[in-house]
């Protein structure tokens, strides 16, 4: 079971029937595009259809989590390691918060404006 699934059902109870087949079928979204989010707050059960709907509309926003060049696990691996790396290092939460901004300008595309 993915670690937000099982956030979201921890907090709000278990969701008796999720699916993946079906554009209808209820799927849990994450609202702030972050896939390796797993704040129950940060997500709403909707569909396969209303998911993918949201994504094409957000997903070409450079400052978006979508738009990482890393792609969802690269990106989730770096501010992991930026976190770990302050952890060990035993920095303020003000220095993490640095590095995990650090972490996330690297993914952004390169543009021209």
């Amino acid at each position: 079971m993915p670690a937000h699934l099982f956030a979201y059902q921890l907090e709000y109870g278990v969701i008796s029937r999720l699916g993946w087949s079906n554009t209808d079928d209820a799927v849990l979204c994450h609202q702030c595009d972050f896939a390796g989010c797993t704040n129950p707050a940060h997500m709403q059960l909707g569909t396969n259809r209303s998911n993918r709907s949201e994504y094409e509309l957000r997903r070409r926003n450079i400052a978006s989590p979508l738009a990482d060049v890393r792609g969802p696990a690269g990106r989730t691996r770096t501010i992991a390691a930026a976190i770990r790396t302050g952890i060990e290092q035993n920095v303020g939460v003000d220095v993490v918060e640095e590095h995990i901004a650090a972490a996330e300008a690297a993914g952004r595309p390169l543009s021209l404006w």
